[in-house]
Order: structure tokens, then sequence, then C-alpha cells
């Protein structure tokens, strides 16, 4: 039976052999001498007579098809690992190669070669190891073991999911990504400014961008509040566990979740009736911080949006490089204004959803996501926000206790250095005079802007009153305080390397 594992040239070779063979063996069964068959079967087949005797020969000794198929096919031990210290050999290379810090096979085999001098042992040369290596071990466990989690997985084929069953506005995904161009801020300073994207999952469109310092969940609520005023409200948003976007204040089910369940309050998803879907940052069997790009489409649109922002011709000079290693010639000789910046985000954002023949699976031969955005949504009902709701988007949420004299305080302003800001409100004193147990309230602020007073709810969220800011000892806003408290927790660890240096 032909061996399964041959090339297609030693089945063509095995082929003309078994020819020749079976011409010998007819002429032979005419009552001509082997010699005489021999001779004119090679002659026929072009090859020399004494090839053809030894075809024969083996034929006779073996399977016909696998006896003529050559020693040479693929999955077909050599006699050179017979030899004394081969198979010794083998396992001290494979246990070298396959390590964690994948080492090359020559390097592998070298020091295999030396110590085989050593202990004399006679060792087949790098290349049968090589070949041996494909042969023996499986491809997916020569990827674990050199490349990790990560490069197993690659082998895995991916999920194919289809889009057929949604409409626009159906559910919408979100990502953050910090651009690789150094950015003057307003107020003097050199950042690399982090931006975060609603995508919609059908269509693909960029419905909504906000451009901040930090992914921090102003950012996300602010993208949020542009995707609903200019598009509509989603029915399903698909965003993963980061701190910014798995906040309490979007969805109760996320990663940091209330203290105890007195104080749990309705994310603003819950209250708007929008469905949140978390993926995973990063892959949990592997741990290095590997972003899954395949959970959320919005990660795709990076290499390419960013690609036409962060290399744009306004920002030449202020590229950063697609890491620390791979830095431009003119690297850090020039700065970004922030508002130029924003009009190229602008103009990259228009140019990606504009950009025409698109391979997609609901383009229909090659038109644009603006074309595919306009010819659907024209036929799906759009739910827009009342005022009410789109306020309560742009406010920031947090829990607080009254006092008896009807104050409290918001860790909006914690970590200043400074008392945090103090509210006041009468009917908050005649609400814990009548109900000593429910002293928590929900104040919803501005963040941009804590001194002009906060909204204050009850835990079923009922509106109670406006409180005033009373004390205001806090920053005006709450990114502001986290960049005081950024400075002062670097600044700690500084001191504290410094104190260990000393030490040593």
């Amino acid at each position: 039976m032909p061996d399964p594992l041959a090339t297609r040239d030693a089945r063509q070779r095995a082929a003309v052999r078994s020819g020749a063979v079976a011409r010998s063996l007819a002429l032979i069964a005419e009552g001509r001498s082997e010699f005489q068959a021999d001779s004119l079967a090679a002659e026929e087949a072009g090859v020399k007579r004494a090839a053809v005797m030894r075809w024969r020969k083996r034929a006779a000794r073996e399977d016909a098809a696998a006896g003529l198929m050559g020693r040479g096919g693929a999955g077909r031990p050599s006699n050179a690992w017979k030899t004394p210290g081969a198979e010794e050999a083998w396992r001290i290379w494979c246990a070298d190669y396959l390590r964690e810090e994948a080492p090359g096979a020559a390097a592998c085999w070298r020091r295999v070669r030396d110590l085989a001098r050593v202990r004399g042992w006679t060792i087949p040369c790098e290349r049968m190891f090589r070949l041996r290596l494909r042969r023996d071990v499986p491809p997916e466990v020569i990827a674990l073991r050199r490349g990790g989690v990560e490069a197993v997985l690659k082998l895995y084929p991916d999920q194919v999911r289809t889009v057929a069953g949604l409409a626009p506005l159906d559910a919408v995904s979100g990502d953050g990504d910090r651009h690789r161009v150094f950015v003057l801020t307003p107020d003097g300073r050199r950042i690399r400014p982090v931006a975060w994207y609603w995508q919609d999952v059908r269509t693909r469109k960029i419905l909504g961008w906000h451009i901040g310092e930090t992914e921090s969940q102003d950012v996300v609520r602010l993208a949020f509040v542009r995707m609903l005023d200019d598009f509509g409200a989603p029915r399903v948003v698909v965003i993963d566990n980061t701190h910014a976007a798995s906040s309490k204040w979007w969805s109760a089910n996320t990663r940091r979740g209330w203290r105890s369940d007195a104080e749990r309050v309705p994310g603003v998803m819950e209250e708007l009736g929008i469905r949140v879907v978390h993926t995973h940052v990063e892959r949990e069997v592997s741990g290095r911080g590997l972003g899954w790009g395949q959970a959320k489409p919005v990660e795709r649109i990076f290499l390419d949006v960013s690609e036409g922002i962060d290399r744009h011709p306004l920002c030449a000079g202020a590229y950063a490089g697609p890491h620390p290693t791979a830095k431009p010639a003119n690297y850090e000789t020039a700065t970004v204004p922030w508002d130029v910046f924003l009009a190229v985000v602008a103009d990259g954002v228009r140019e990606y959803n504009a950009r025409p023949e698109r391979e997609m699976e609901v383009a229909n031969g090659g038109r644009s996501i603006d074309d595919v955005w306009t010819a659907e949504v024209a036929s799906t009902p759009v739910r827009r926000l009342t005022p009410e709701q789109r306020a309560l988007l742009l406010l920031a949420c947090e829990s607080t206790q009254v006092n008896a004299d009807g104050t409290f305080k918001l860790a909006a302003g914690r970590g200043t250095g400074l008392p945090a800001n103090i509210y006041h409100h009468d009917s908050l004193r005649a609400l814990v005079a009548r109900r000593a147990d429910r002293r928590r309230v929900v104040a919803r602020l501005d963040p941009d802007n804590l001194h002009q007073g906060v909204w204050v709810y009850d835990l079923e969220m009922r509106f109670l009153c406006f409180a005033e800011c009373q004390v205001k000892a806090g920053f005006l806003d709450t990114e502001a305080a986290r960049r005081h408290n950024r400075a002062r927790n670097e600044f700690l660890r500084a001191t504290k390397r410094a104190a260990a240096a000393y030490g040593r």
C-alpha cells in the first residue's frame, strides 16, 4: 500500500520503478533470462539495468509500492538514530530547544555535539534533528513550549461571526487607544492623549469619540454622549473590563462593584435600558496584558485610524513611533497644539467612515461605511434620549452619607491634600431626622465643576434636592484631582526608591 506521508515526487518515482519491474517480470514470464529482461525494461524506462534488477529484488522482498517508494519518504525514521547515544542526544536536544527562550536549532545542536564528543556518541546532523522534530512533535506542542499560550492560541481557528441578524445601533463596541503623538495641552503640558471610540458593530461606522489625557470614566461618558446626540441610543454596548469602561456607575455587573448591597445604585446603562456585555482586556490564560482583538470589532480600527492621525503631515516631528525601540529620525522635534490635534482626529474619523470600496460583510460591492449606514438606518427605528436622560449621562455619580446637620462630603476632592468639598441642603437634615437608617444618598455632579453644586437622589434614584457647595476645598474638576494624585503617588514611589537605595 502506498505511504500516505510520501511526497508527490516519491510517488512519481515509485510509478516509474513499478512500471520497469512489471515489464521485466513480464519478459521473464515469456521465457527471457533475468539479464535480458532487466536490460530491455531498463532501456524502455531510460534507466540502468542494475537499477531495474535492484528494484525487482526489492519488490519481491517488500510490499511493492512501499519498497519502490525509496528510503527518503516522509515519516520514515532514518538509520542514523540507531547509533549509540543518538536517542539520548535527541532527548537532550528537545529539552534545550523546547524552552520559553526559543533558542535556535543550530545552537542547540552545537551544544549536543560538544556533549557527544565528550561521551563518545555518534549523532545525526543538525538537519536530521529538525526533520525529526517536525515528524514526531506536534506543532501545537512546539508553539506552547517556545511561544507560550498566545502562540498556541494562534493555531486554533478563529470563531467566524456574522452581523446578518443585526441592524444599525443594535450593538456598539467601544475601546480606548493612546495615540503615538506628543500634544501640547491648553495649560502647557506635553502629553500623549488617549482617544475613546464607539463603533457600530454591523456597519463598522465610528459613531462617537472623545480625546482626553487618560482613559477615564469622563472620556468614555463624553464619547457616549456625542454618539447619542448625533446618531441615537444603542440597544447593546460591548466594552472591556478596564476601570474606565467597567465603572459601577455604568453597570452594576462590573469588576469594581459596590462595597455592600445597601449602597448599590443602578448604573446609567441600567437606567437607560441598555444592555452591557463585558469582554476581556487581556487573555486570562496568559496574564501578559495582550489585547484580545477578536472580542471587540472596534479594536481593529486602531491601526487604521491611527495611521491616518498619528502620521498626519500636521503631526510631523511629534510622532513617537510604534514602540520605544522604533522611534523616527525626527523624534521629539515638534509638538502638536491641542486644537490642531482635535481637528486631525476629526478628519481621520471622517476619512475612515467615507473611504470607498470596503470589503466588509455588509459592503455589497465595495461601498463606503457612510453609504452602508445611510442605506440601512433609513429603515431602522432609532431611539433618541430625552433631555432628562441626556443630562443623566453628563453627570458623574457618587454615593455618600448625610450628616445630621444636612451636610455631606464628596470623594471627588479626596487625595488633594485638602479637605473634601462639603455640600448642604436643609431638606437633607429633615430626611435624616425622619429616617436615621436612610442616611446614604447619591450625588450626581458635573465633573468639570465641582463647586456649582450637585443633584441629590435617594438609593431608589428619586430626586431629593440640589445641594450647594458650602466648603470649596477640592479641585474644580476631577481630572485635575487625578493629575494631582498621580504626581503625588509618583513622588512617593521615587522617595521609596531613594530610601531603598540608601538601605542597600
